[in-house]
């Protein structure tokens, strides 16, 4: 008659299997690692990725989400990996994408508590009411906010309220332009790292 004792090998064996199947190579690890920076990172800003890659998301032949789009794209080109660990820069992130013509940056000032940013087109094709939004986001925090009033491309300059809890944080600045029916979108720019205080 079997005893209980018989099955024993047979289940350790099994355990060292499917721990041997659980553990991850380095490469995998170092994946690993990258995606959850590029989530971490991209998160706070779901809602306006959601926006600003919603066309180019439905031109796809099949079905993708906007907030794929945009980890594949840091993922590709935002993420590098220095001595094992992985580090985003912001200036090659994308919160938006598309074919309209983006927007030249003349000039960020700051005023009080108040970000302006002057720009011009880029073609003289654009329609001179496309929307213009400014977004200033706070890493640590995971705080994005943008632009409340309406600025049109015609009108060369947008500007940006701080509220008191971001001032004295730093900030990464990006401009976004989309054509009025919020559909159409230029690529997003970075502006650089401001700090209010």
């Amino acid at each position: 008659m079997p005893s209980i004792m018989d099955g024993i090998p047979f289940i350790s064996k099994y355990i060292m299997k499917k721990n041997r199947k659980n553990k991850k190579t380095p490469a995998q690890l170092a994946q690993q690692k990258r995606f959850a920076l590029a989530v971490s990172f991209l998160r706070p800003l779901k809602d306006i990725i959601d926006q600003g890659f919603r066309f180019v998301a439905k031109r796809k032949k099949r079905f993708v989400y906007p907030f794929n789009l945009a980890m594949s794209q840091v993922l590709k080109v935002a993420i590098s990996d220095q001595a094992g660990v992985p580090s985003l820069d912001p200036q090659k992130a994308w919160l938006s994408d598309g074919n309209l013509p983006g927007l030249l940056v003349l000039d960020v000032t700051i005023e009080g508590s108040r970000i302006r940013v002057s720009y011009t087109s880029f073609a003289s094709f654009c329609a001179w009411d496309d929307h213009v939004r400014l977004i200033a986001y706070q890493v640590k925090e995971g705080v994005a906010i943008r632009s409340q009033s309406l600025a049109l491309r015609s009108e060369k300059q947008v500007s940006l309220d701080i509220p008191e809890s971001l001032i004295g944080k730093e900030l990464l600045l990006y401009i976004l332009c989309n054509e009025r029916d919020g559909l159409k979108y230029a690529r997003s720019q970075y502006l650089g790292t401001y700090q209010i205080n």
